[in-house]
């Protein structure tokens, strides 16, 4: 049965590795990206709450 479920897998063959690689890295590069936006988001609105709490 476990031999059945491995053979079933899509195999990457050395002509598909470019391809691969390259998903696997525009991936990683929008998680990074992701991350920065959310960092830089979180940045703002405690800036402005400082504002606002400086205001008041």
């Amino acid at each position: 049965m476990a031999t059945r479920q491995i053979s079933r897998h899509r195999r990457v063959v050395p002509s598909d590795l470019p391809r691969e690689n390259a998903k696997v890295l525009r991936e990683s590069e929008g998680q990074e990206a992701s991350a920065a936006a959310e960092e830089e988001v979180f940045g703002l609105e405690m800036l402005w709450m400082k504002r606002i709490i400086d205001f008041f």
